[in-house]
């Protein structure tokens, strides 16, 4: 380890990955290397060479416990990229570093496409109890719409289990951390800016339209495309000679003519687009507590911005973007725009502003403040330490069965099943143990109940004799 250096392990994915967490993992560690001795576990897909010079990195299938250095920040998402991360937390613990605040598209997509639907269904038992047969039933019609079933999705987070194994969490918005704040004890959660990459020198390419209205990004459901573009179709009453640029991947092929998509650019492209745009629109709803990379990027540029008065939106300066209403997105965008062509004053206000609070929030005086907080957060002990020191409590229904025992899925709650000699081995510092177990048998020198009842008993290794189940050992 480097001289006035800790080490600390960043668990993410990596360029070319296509989620903003990649870029965001590279920006980080660019500007840390005098804070922290980094080790990198890197997701299926990532290209390790594109780490700054003396990060060293393994792929995540390979992290073991002798990789682990008190400080674990695991970067948690909403794309199927950050399935692994998740899969991590829950095995490691550590400091989740939480992009959204609702993670179930990309849980249920990957339990799904693995064919692990039990996972899935504990994930939802583990959420909502004994609401979680009604919750899938509720996500069980696919013939409704992509974009309402999109709505279900965010209507149900399926973030409990992430908030469980984490001791501490970032959010990168005040939204997003009072959401989830409830979930730590007091100093538990951080808020923090988003970092934005360094301006590359740029060659503007030539204006499509007299006057360019812009969305930029990914496209998805949340994002209200259709609308948009109904939005720029009522405009282009006023002003004829007006189109729409789409910047980013995931546009559809079908268009108006007064529509051009770029599709997904490298940087200096993609920055060098931003800045021929008039106007650029984000109008995401629902979110999932994100906070918009792409709009901070047009707003460092001047870009004047309308957004949708909802979520981390809420959280901006007022006078550093236009809100409007959620249910009313199409008229409210027309509206907004004919109020900045008529006064030019305030447009120039609101660009100058944007520009001031992109700039500061993404700055890198504020990454490398935020992230000595974060560093000191994940480097603490959890507040209430003395009880973890002296209670580890393991759940068959997430940690993985010791020889001798097998999961039952079919009891309620989820089971060790034993039927013979079976033993648990605790932690080196384990001096006792209270176990919930029934059957028929014996575990130490104390006969089993037909119903669960908990049992207490001394020593590291508890052995179980006979038939029966196990739901919950909390180590002494």
């Amino acid at each position: 380890m480097s001289e006035g250096r800790n080490e600390a392990l960043l668990v993410t994915p990596l360029p070319p990955l296509k989620t903003g967490l990649a870029t965001y993992a590279l920006r980080v560690l660019e500007n840390t290397l005098n804070l922290v001795n980094w080790m990198v576990a890197y997701t299926p897909g990532s290209n390790p060479s594109l780490l700054p010079p003396g990060v060293r990195s393994l792929p995540l299938n390979d992290l073991e416990e002798h990789y682990l250095p008190n400080a674990r920040i695991f970067q948690v998402g909403n794309s199927e990229h950050c399935f692994p991360v998740v899969q991590a937390l829950y095995e490691f613990s550590g400091t989740a570093l939480f992009h959204e605040t609702v993670i179930h598209h990309m849980l249920r997509h990957c339990y799904l496409e693995r064919n692990r639907w039990e996972d899935y269904r504990r994930e939802l038992r583990f959420c909502y109890g004994p609401a979680a047969e009604a919750v899938e039933k509720d996500l069980s019609n696919g013939n409704i719409p992509a974009a309402q079933y999109d709505r279900k999705l965010k209507k149900y987070s399926l973030i409990g289990r992430a908030l469980h194994a984490s001791h501490s969490a970032v959010c990168l918005n005040k939204y997003a951390a009072c959401i989830l704040g409830g979930s730590y004890p007091e100093g538990g959660i951080l808020t923090i800016g988003h970092p934005l990459s360094p301006l590359p020198e740029l060659k503007l390419p030539s204006k499509p339209f007299p006057l360019c209205f812009g969305m930029i990004g990914t496209n998805h459901y949340g994002r209200n495309l259709l609308k948009i573009i109904e939005a720029v179709k009522l405009l282009r009453v006023d002003y004829p000679d007006a189109g729409l640029i789409l910047i980013g991947g995931n546009y559809p092929d079908e268009l108006p003519r007064w529509v051009r998509r770029t599709g997904r650019l490298e940087n200096e492209e993609y920055q060098s687009w931003i800045r021929i745009l008039d106007y650029v629109f984000d109008v995401r709803y629902p979110t999932c507590g994100e906070t918009s990379g792409s709009l901070l990027e047009a707003m460092r540029a001047g870009i004047p911005s309308i957004v949708t008065a909802t979520g981390a939106f809420n959280n901006i300066p007022s006078d550093a973007v236009i809100r409007v209403p959620p249910d009313s997105i199409v008229q409210g965008i027309r509206s907004a725009v004919l109020l900045l062509e008529g006064r030019p004053g305030l447009r120039n206000t609101l660009s100058l502003k944007g520009a001031a609070y992109a700039e500061d929030t993404g700055s890198e005086e504020r990454l490398l403040s935020d992230w000595k907080r974060v560093l000191q957060l994940a480097n603490q002990p959890p507040a209430n330490s003395d009880d973890m020191d002296s209670h580890t409590s393991i759940s068959p229904a997430w940690h993985k069965p010791q020889a001798g025992f097998t999961r039952d899925l079919n009891t309620a709650p989820v089971t060790w099943k034993f039927s013979g000699i079976a033993e648990l081995e605790g932690p080196e510092c384990a001096e006792g143990a209270l176990v919930t177990a029934w059957g028929d048998g014996t575990v130490g020198s104390v006969k089993l109940e037909n119903e669960p009842s908990v049992i207490s008993l001394d020593g590291r290794t508890l052995r179980f004799s006979g038939n029966g189940w196990v739901s919950n050992v909390t180590w002494q």
